[in-house]
This record gives structure tokens, sequence and C-alpha cells, in this order.
């Protein structure tokens, strides 16, 4: 009846319309602390920062593994999505334009990548093609 792991999460936003924590296939573990995402690999215990965003897009809002449990989808306080290739700890690419407030929901099918902002929109974007919104609801 205790715990087999506490996690320490000083500057976790306590705003319950964010989503700052998801584990993905590959046994990751990624959470957003403020404007820092961290990344804790459950397999050896070792903990690594992905990412600070600057003032002007963060704090972080949402986080989602992609189904292959590489790349990560950040969402951003900015209404920007960046999406992040976590092995080589490199930004792939930013998807703007298409919220007018902060990111808030993300979720992967397949190579669509379906964001919900708190402006009401959800849009699917397929992040394989440069004009990645396909859907906008």
């Amino acid at each position: 009846q205790t715990s087999e792991r506490t996690l320490d999460a000083p500057d976790l936003l306590d705003d319950h319309r964010l989503n700052l924590l998801d584990w993905g296939s590959g046994n990751v573990l990624s959470i957003s602390l403020g404007s820092t995402v961290y990344l804790w690999d459950a397999s050896d215990g070792s903990t690594s920062e992905l990412v600070t965003v600057d003032e002007g897009s963060g704090p972080v809002t949402s986080l989602r593994w992609a189904p292959e449990g590489r790349n990560l989808a950040v969402g951003l306080n900015n209404s920007e999505v960046q999406l992040w290739d976590s092995a080589a700890a490199r930004l792939l690419r930013t998807l703007g334009g298409g919220h007018g407030s902060r990111v808030g929901a993300l979720d992967w099918n397949s190579h669509i990548l379906t964001t919900g902002g708190m402006d009401g929109r959800i849009i699917d974007n397929d992040v394989r093609v440069r004009a990645q919104a396909v859907e906008t609801y």
C-alpha cells in the first residue's frame, strides 16, 4: 500500500484544463514543469531536459507522445504546437496559425495530430505535409 516511486514536480501548473503528463510507448514519461519539458525513462531511471520554451511562448500547456514513442507534441500557451524528436532532442517543426489561444489538448491517430485550443477549435493536422491543417471543427 505504498508508492513505488514519488514524482517531485515543482512548478507543475495547477490548472485542470491542461495535460502536462504523458507516458509514451517507449516507456518514457514526459512532464511539463512551467516552461520546461522533462523526460523520465522508466527503464533506467534517467531524467533529461528536452526543451525550455521562452517566456513569449510558454508555459507548456499540453504534451502527447506519437504512437511510435519517439516524437513528442508540445502544446504552448501562445497557440503553437512544437514537434520534437526526443532521441535527438531536436525540434522537428512548429505548427502555428490554427488556434487563437493556448493548446490544451493533443492526440495522435497515426500521422494525424489533433489539437484542441481554448478558443474552441479542434484541428486535424497531417504532420507529413507542409500545409498541415486538413480539417477544422
